[in-house]
């Protein structure tokens, strides 16, 4: 059929389009069909942090909201590969699939993209196969140095895990390095980069540096000074680049996760409504 009317010179009208949407959206059975939303879970982070929980319910309510229902997976027992999931979605009757990975992986190379729409949350891949909804982590990070040193904050240090900064593609650390080679006034100290935090290593690069605020995901820090004697915030102030998963009162990026998760279902319901499976050509983020 499609091919027919491509034959034939067939050109969808979106003006048209816009007319049924609307025309669909009065009828009293608004279901449209079945999306989901699947955790990849890595060594590092096997279950959903609140950041991602945050983002499966803002794309759970905006699914619902479009006339969607969305369920919610994770790559692992009792679906063990994502062959096998993509089988289950399929046999449930699923159009689309939100991907949220907390590190980049290969795990997911077996999924049959073919049968679906789909996006990723943050990265998925360094050679960006899919459609991918993303925080501009680079100039956030940039404006909050910006305030930040308004503030009077000279001695910036970063300190991160490695797998949070792959995750979005780096964006973290070439913003702070960037910001301390071309606007300056925060010092040059070295960024703390390890797979694993921990307080020895913390404490040794803080000893050596002596920030005046740091930057990080691991608000364990603030304990970590504090045992070195270290007043928090009078000597050392403490920042968090992810204030949704703070265990404890700190400054930080609030950055509204719910907003990812919106953005995703949306992205996703418009390739359904354009009809469009598989890895696109032209991945967009």
């Amino acid at each position: 059929m499609q091919a027919a009317a491509q034959q034939l010179g067939y050109a969808p009208n979106q003006l048209v389009g816009s007319v049924m949407a609307h025309v669909r959206a009065a009828r009293t059975q608004s279901f449209r069909g079945n999306l989901a939303i699947v955790f990849v879970p890595s060594a590092e982070q096997p279950q959903p942090m609140p950041m991602q929980v945050k983002i499966i319910a803002s794309a759970q309510l905006r699914a619902h909201e479009l006339g969607f229902t969305m369920g919610t997976f994770q790559l692992d027992s009792p679906h063990p590969t994502a062959e096998i999931l993509g089988r289950v979605l399929r046999a449930r009757g699923v159009q689309g699939v939100v991907f949220s990975h907390p590190r980049q992986l290969t795990t997911i190379d077996s999924f049959p993209f073919a049968d679906f729409a789909s996006v990723a949350i943050d990265y998925a891949s360094p050679t960006m196969l899919q459609h991918s909804v993303s925080i501009d982590h680079y100039s956030t990070l940039s404006s909050a140095l910006a305030r930040l040193q308004a503030r009077g904050y000279a001695r910036v240090g970063l300190f991160i895990e490695g797998h949070k900064d792959e995750r979005i593609m780096f964006k973290w650390t070439a913003a702070f390095r960037s910001y301390q080679e071309s606007r300056g006034g925060i010092a040059m100290i070295p960024v703390l980069k390890l797979e694993k935090m921990t307080a020895p290593k913390f404490l040794a690069w803080h000893r050596r540096h002596r920030p005046d605020l740091v930057l990080g995901h691991v608000d364990k820090a603030v304990a970590w000074l504090r045992s070195a004697g270290c007043g928090v915030p009078s000597h050392t102030g403490y920042f968090n680049l992810n204030w949704n998963e703070r265990t404890r009162l700190c400054a930080g990026l609030e950055l509204r996760p719910e907003l990812q998760g919106k953005v995703a279902v949306e992205s996703l319901v418009a390739q359904i409504h354009r009809n469009e499976r598989g890895l696109p050509a032209d991945p967009q983020t």
